[in-house]
């Protein structure tokens, strides 16, 4: 089993490369996942010997080269280097994962409305980019091949390469006063941009049916006509027009990621899953067993509290029929687990499991004690 970090560069340039990675390697972490490119963000660090907290709009850590099209990274302002080169360059004893976002980017989202998710009642959905948009497609082919052509990841990792979910995951102070639920949340999300409309109608989807069907749904769900605690596949089981578009953007992000595949080259690529839960991919417009034909693993980060839940959420994931590793993230803190105990119970379950990879989040947002269960429990 091999252990790996995800981290912020802010943290490792503050704490000192060369200090984060004698630590990581004292611990017995020997690869680091770092951001790459990330969305709108405050982190707390406790161990962060300069600053305890950071706040920034989406931005890269590295400065972008290649060919992009309309859309590309907007850079950090804070930064006086390339932070990514400057970490890579000092840590050659430790394996490097590109951990990059895709298309939740707010800021891109509000200086290109145009190329975000639209809601059934025809919002733009500015914190997420829509993945069906010929623009959006060319930015994450060109992030991927900017990353991959770097040749200093082993990995590059893709989170929310995909139909953003939702309301938005809280990407901002968000305001909700009406339950919208799982399928609520669900709906309000599904994208009616003029190119999900025009794609699904070409595959002969009746589009103005869904978005009314999705609207008086969400409606009914507000007044409560509908329960907001109504199973998701039941409901799209009962509407099959709505089945039939839900399918249609599977596709699409299928055919999205051949192309990243390709951009990929020989570095290998993972997705995040698990998210709005496991097994739940699809409202994300993630057909797993599709996906598996273009990446070379998955990863799961379930921030559970006990060994059995971990455990749970794993084995929903590997019941799907997927033809790839599963790797798994945990979050060995508050507020999921509060005791090293507990850490050792659930790796071991993921050992016996035969899980190939474990990865800890987040070296600069957990406390020293945390890196300390860390380190004796792959002692």
């Amino acid at each position: 089993m091999e252990f790996a970090t995800w981290a912020y560069p802010w943290d490792v340039r503050d704490e000192g490369i060369d200090t984060v990675s004698s630590r990581l390697r004292e611990i017995g972490i020997g690869e680091m996942n770092l951001a790459t490119n990330y969305h709108s963000v405050q982190t707390f660090s406790p161990h962060n010997p300069v600053r305890k907290t950071h706040f920034a709009h989406a931005s890269s850590y590295f400065y972008p080269g290649g060919e992009y099209g309309e859309i590309r990274p907007r850079p950090y302002e804070g930064m006086d280097e390339d932070w990514v080169d400057s970490i890579a360059t000092a840590t050659n004893d430790l394996k490097l994962t590109s951990w990059t976002i895709g298309c939740h980017n707010s800021r891109l989202g509000m200086a290109h409305p145009e190329l975000t998710l639209t809601s059934p009642y025809g919002d733009d959905l500015v914190f997420g980019l829509c993945p069906s948009h010929p623009d959006t497609q060319q930015y994450l082919r060109s992030l991927v091949t900017d990353l991959a052509s770097r040749e200093t990841f082993n990995r590059i990792e893709l989170e929310t390469f995909d139909y953003f979910y939702g309301t938005g995951f809280g990407w901002h102070h968000q305001k909700i006063h009406a339950e919208l639920g799982t399928l609520g949340e669900f709906l309000f999300g599904l994208c009616f941009c003029d190119h999900c409309r025009n794609i699904a109608m070409d595959r002969g989807v009746d589009v103005d049916r869904v978005r009314q069907m999705s609207v008086k749904a969400l409606d009914d769900i507000i007044a409560g006509r509908l329960p907001s605690d109504i199973v998701p596949e039941q409901w799209l089981r009962q509407s099959p027009a709505v089945a039939d578009y839900v399918d249609v953007r599977q596709r699409t992000l299928a055919d999205l990621y051949a192309d990243l595949a390709s951009a990929a080259g020989e570095t290998e690529l993972g997705y995040y899953v698990g998210m709005p839960e496991p097994g739940r991919e699809w409202m994300a417009g993630a057909d797993l067993t599709q996906l598996s034909d273009h990446v070379d693993y998955f990863c799961l980060p379930t921030y559970e509290s006990s060994r059995e839940d971990v455990l749970r959420s794993y084995r929903v994931v590997d019941s799907l029929d997927i033809d790839v590793p599963i790797h798994v993230g945990l979050l060995p803190g508050y507020p999921a687990i509060d005791d090293p105990n507990t850490l050792s119970r659930i790796v071991d379950g993921l050992r016996e499991e035969g899980i190939p990879r474990v990865s800890f989040y987040n070296y600069g947002l957990l406390p020293n004690r945390s890196l300390d269960w860390i380190a004796s429990t792959i002692q």
